[in-house]
């Protein structure tokens, strides 16, 4: 089975989530050691899941995330993008693993104004470089109302529109 190798570079929203609480650092500049699987609930995939993530970050930090089967799917897919490396079983056991143990059906709300690119890009459905122009437009001008957000520049508002229910600017 072939390995895939990505150089990291900076995306995904779990890795903001990560950069955030501290509990990620980029692959060759001061990765943390692997950590324990303590708060991982034991099952098929477990082992690997560890081997797999800890690379880079702590995996107790996917205990507090429940997505879909898709939104693991694109997690898994980013780290890969971002440098995880394993084979394509190891990789579909994670994801099996994830799934099982850390799914959630509905789609959680977020707060616009501190979200980190992840969340606008997988709650949100932005593209990177929206998330991008929302969080440098929010630096300066922090989100009151969502039609505030009709002002981004290179922000798709009906992407924003579409997503109402799920966003908030607090």
């Amino acid at each position: 089975m072939r390995t895939r190798t990505v150089a990291w570079a900076g995306r995904i929203v779990l890795a903001m989530t990560l950069a955030v609480s501290g509990l990620f650092s980029v692959a060759g500049q001061n990765a943390p050691a692997p950590q324990s699987s303590s708060g991982m609930p034991e099952g098929p995939g477990r082992d690997v899941t560890v081997k797999v993530c800890s690379v880079c970050h702590d995996v107790r930090v996917l205990a507090s995330l429940r997505l879909t089967r898709d939104g693991w799917k694109s997690v898994v897919d980013d780290m890969v993008q971002r440098g995880a490396t394993g084979t394509d079983e190891e990789l579909a056991r994670v994801l099996e693993y994830l799934s099982t143990h850390f799914l959630g059906e509905a789609p959680r709300s977020i707060n616009i104004n501190t979200a980190p690119s992840i969340d606008l890009e997988s709650v949100v459905g932005l593209l990177r470089s929206e998330a991008k122009a929302l969080i440098d437009y929010r630096e300066k001008s922090p989100c009151k109302v969502i039609d505030d957000l009709k002002k981004v520049p290179g922000l798709d508002f009906k992407k924003i529109e579409a997503a109402r229910d799920r966003i908030v600017c607090m």
